[in-house]
């Protein structure tokens, strides 16, 4: 009897998405190929060591998983580590405490224990601010429809700021780049509240075993984010590229894909930069959608398909800005809370911040002479900032460094922090061996930029995002560009979005959905109704419906 011949599978792109299709059509025994433009993998999320950086480890972002990363969860359960253990037991943090400083007074940490958020006073926010901004969060939570068709449309800031102080607008909304992934200037209402409404409700919990540092913990709503313990490559893609190889995953690196051969039904080949022709048997595309845009756009049968036809739209608020960078000291520098990062709510750029030794294993190599490495990410780019009154997006190198550096040394909630901590002495007292920029950005008065452009949610991307599945039979989507129940561009999308992908053709592939109350499914589904009828969201309704009813009991009694 001769054997079936095994489906043969072409993966372009080897991030968090790219690879989770790997993992689980390789565990299912097709033959798998990845291409990869890079001559590594990991994409947004891979780190690097270079030598003219004294192999100082540096990042492309800081990277923090929530309670609700239940499908990267699941994934890192099935990765080893070494022979008894996952990376899930062994590469995760324990949760960091965020908190909000600013340029005047101290950080303020979310401390309140149980299911509510002390927003008040993290938030910096009066009694009326409070009332309104749950009451506003509420409303896209008992939403549906309207959420995703309209307050996606809406800017987030902007829906807030008509209700809230200038000062709870402008501390609340700098949570946005760091948290959320996005930055103020674009996100939009609906995914700010789909994020928080993750965080805060998520369900069902993660347990972790006993470590070093103490006995069994949960990972539950409400949590605080977990890091990895060490570079991301080190820590993850290392160790998975090297699992998916056992799995017999062929890797091609340095091989973009530069066009697909389409006969009008199937994908008959892909073509790479190389000229290096691709026959398969399905086709998977988890390559950056600006370069996935161009591709589509050079067979234009394919950009008339539903699904390829919106990437066009998809992209059409170009490239986010998110710009990471380090700084190494000589000394090591204390903190007064365990494991803790800082929002740096008054930068112009909204910086986010942490030191990498109060997570990472001691065994991680630092750089040379350096004791302490701060990692801080830049979220905005299109404001201007105060010292070359020039936005980040035109800034060059040094520009970019004075700029940022200027906006740490301002803030006092930082200042006070590492003070206490330090018999009164200021971070500003210790000597900086080495501030490094993540090395593929390339800076110009004209703009700059990255061979990687990243892409996020903004208020004009929603109705463009495609599925995973397309019309075309052996062509799948990847990437948290694409629909998931996350629907926040997130590590968590992209596991989740690789896992759908996978699913088109192999149905038993396990996808954890965003938990929803039981509450909010039933409320929204009232929204729906009204929404099709035009009519104002149910909560705003019930508010007129209980005043009106009022002033007729009113009127009754009098």
């Amino acid at each position: 009897m001769i054997e079936n011949k095994k489906k043969t599978v072409a993966i372009f792109g080897a991030g968090i998405s790219g690879l989770t299709v790997a993992h689980e059509f390789s565990k299912r025994g097709y033959l798998v190929k990845v291409f990869e433009s890079n001559s590594e993998a990991g994409g947004f999320f891979r780190s690097a060591r270079r030598k003219k950086d004294n192999n100082m480890p540096s990042e492309y972002s800081w990277h923090g998983m929530g309670p609700w990363y239940h499908n990267v969860y699941s994934l890192l359960k099935e990765i080893p580590f070494d022979n008894e253990s996952s990376l899930y037991d062994q590469i995760l943090s324990r949760p960091i405490d965020f908190g909000l400083a600013g340029n005047s007074g101290r950080t303020e940490f979310d401390d309140l224990k149980g299911l509510s958020v002390d927003v008040k006073k993290m938030f910096r926010l009066t009694t009326k601010d409070t009332w309104l901004w749950y009451w506003i969060m509420f409303k896209a939570w008992c939403s549906n429809k309207r959420s995703y068709q309209h307050y996606s449309t809406l800017n987030a800031k902007k829906v807030w700021g008509n209700f809230l102080s200038p000062l709870g607008i402008n501390t609340w909304s700098s949570t946005f780049g760091p948290w959320v992934g996005s930055d103020w200037c674009n996100v939009s209402f609906h995914q700010v509240a789909k994020f928080f409404k993750a965080q805060l409700t998520s369900k069902p919990s993660h347990f972790h075993k006993a470590d070093e540092e103490g006995g069994p913990w949960e990972h539950k709503a409400r949590s605080g984010w977990l890091l990895l313990k060490g570079p991301s490559s080190e820590m993850w893609f290392d160790k998975w590229v090297s699992y998916l190889k056992k799995l017999n995953v062929e890797f091609n690196w340095d091989e973009e894909l530069i066009k697909l051969d389409f006969d009008g039904v199937n994908i008959q080949s892909a073509t790479t930069a190389t000229n290096k022709k691709v026959e398969a048997d399905i086709y998977v595309m988890a390559i950056n959608p600006f370069f996935l845009a161009n591709i589509i756009d050079r067979t234009k049968a394919l950009a008339k398909l539903p699904e390829l036809n919106l990437f066009r739209g998809l992209v059409q608020d170009g490239p986010h800005v998110q710009v990471s960078f380090r700084i190494g000291f000589s000394e090591q520098i204390k903190w007064p809370r365990k494991r803790c990062g800082l929002v740096i709510e008054d930068s112009a750029f909204n910086l986010t911040l942490f030191s990498e030794e109060q997570v990472w294993n001691k065994s991680v190599f630092l750089g040379k002479n350096i004791k302490s490495l701060w990692t801080v990410t830049a979220c905005v780019s299109k404001i201007p900032g105060p010292v070359h009154k020039t936005p980040l997006n035109n800034c060059t190198k040094e520009q970019f460094i004075d700029e940022v550096m200027f906006q740490l040394k301002e803030c006092s909630g930082l200042d006070k922090l590492i003070k206490e901590a330090n018999n009164g002495k200021s971070w500003t007292e210790y000597r900086i061996e080495e501030v490094e920029v993540w090395h593929e950005w390339v800076f110009s008065p004209e703009g700059i930029s990255s061979p990687q452009p990243k892409w996020v949610n903004t208020t004009n991307t929603q109705k463009y995002m495609p599925s995973q599945k397309t019309t075309i039979p052996n062509l799948v989507l990847a990437g948290a560009h694409t629909k998931t129940s996350v629907d926040v561009w997130s590590i968590e999308a992209a596991v989740e979005s690789g896992k759908l992908a996978a699913k088109v053709y192999e149905p038993e592939v396990e996808v954890i959905g965003q938990h929803n109350p039981v509450f909010f499914r039933v409320i929204s589904r009232i929204d729906d109704l009204l929404f099709s009828l035009m009519l104002p969201n149910v909560l705003d309704l019930m508010l007129v419906i209980i005043f009106l009813g009022s002033l007729i009991l009113l009127y009754h009694l009098l």
